[in-house]
C-alpha cells in the first residue's frame, strides 16, 4: 500500500508539474526550438551551423528568444496604440485629431490619418509638424501630386525640419509623381545643406537609374555601404534598410 501511494502521489506532481503554466510555456519554447532548428538545417550554406550538436540548438534558442521578444514587444505596442486611438478618437478637437492621425501615420494607416491631419492643419495653419505629416500620409496614400503641394512650402519655408527629412520626402514624392528630375533636384539640395546619407544616396540612385544614367546610379548605390560603415552603431540599421532597397532597385524593383 505505502509503494502504491507514492507512486500515486508521483504520478499526480508529475501532473501538476505539467498543467504549470510555466512548465507548459518551457515546453512549448523547447517544441518551437526544435522545429526552427530543423528548419534552418536546410538553409543552403549556413545550414550546417544548425546540425553541430549543442551549437546548432543553441543558436537557435538564442534566435527565437530574440524573434519571440520583438513579436510579443509589437503586440504591446500595438495594443497601447488601439486604446490610445480609441481615447484621442472620443474628444473631437483639433488638437487631439492631430494627435490620432499622427498616431495612425506612425501604424501604417496614411489614407486614415489624412482627414484628421488635414483638420489639425487646418486648425493650425502654422504647424510645421502637422503639415509635414500631413505630407507624408497623403505620399503614403498615393496622393503624391497633394503631397507635393504640402511638402514643397514647408522645404522652401524650413528645410531644416526634421533635420532634412522634409527634403527626402519631397524628392520621394516627386519621384513617385512622375519626376525624376524634380526628385533629383532634391536631393542635391539636400546633400548641399546636410551631406549625402544612405537614404539621400538611395533616392540619388533611384533618380539617376530612371533617367537613364546607370553609372551614376550605380555609383551612389555603391556609396550606401562606406556611409554606413562610418555611422554610429544605432544608426547602422536604418542604412541596412536602404542598402536592401539599393539592392532590389537595380533590380528594377
Amino acid at each position: 500500500m505505502k509503494g502504491s501511494s507514492q507512486v500515486a502521489q508521483a504520478r499526480l506532481g508529475a501532473v501538476l508539474c505539467l498543467e504549470s503554466p510555466t512548465m507548459l510555456r518551457l515546453i512549448g519554447f523547447f517544441l518551437l526550438v526544435f522545429a526552427a532548428m530543423f528548419v534552418l538545417r536546410e538553409l543552403p550554406v549556413i545550414g550546417g551551423i544548425f546540425r553541430i550538436p549543442l551549437l546548432g540548438f543553441y543558436i537557435t534558442a538564442i534566435l527565437v528568444s530574440v524573434v519571440g521578444a520583438r513579436l510579443a514587444a509589437r503586440v504591446t505596442d500595438r495594443s497601447r496604440q488601439r486604446r490610445l486611438a480609441r481615447e484621442l478618437g472620443g474628444v473631437d478637437t483639433p488638437y487631439n485629431r492631430g494627435k490620432l492621425g499622427l498616431l495612425l501615420l506612425q501604424q501604417g494607416r496614411a489614407a486614415q490619418a489624412v482627414p484628421h491631419l488635414s483638420a489639425a492643419l487646418e486648425a493650425d495653419p502654422a504647424s510645421e509638424e502637422f503639415q509635414y505629416r500631413l505630407g507624408l500620409a497623403l505620399a503614403g496614400s498615393g496622393e503624391y501630386e497633394r503631397a507635393i503641394e504640402h511638402l514643397e512650402p514647408l522645404v522652401a519655408r524650413n528645410e531644416d525640419y526634421a533635420y532634412g527629412a522634409v527634403i527626402l520626402a519631397l524628392s520621394s514624392a516627386r519621384f513617385s509623381a512622375g519626376s525624376a528630375r524634380g526628385a533629383l533636384d532634391a536631393i542635391e539640395q539636400h546633400d548641399r545643406s546636410f551631406g549625402p546619407t544612405p537614404e539621400s544616396c538611395y533616392h540619388r540612385g533611384r533618380a539617376l537609374r530612371a533617367i537613364g544614367d546607370r553609372g551614376g546610379a550605380a555609383r551612389a548605390f555603391g556609396s550606401i555601404g562606406s556611409l554606413a560603415s562610418k555611422l554610429p552603431a544605432y544608426q547602422r540599421r536604418a542604412a541596412t534598410h536602404w542598402w536592401f532597397k539599393s539592392q532590389l532597385a537595380k533590380l528594377g524593383f
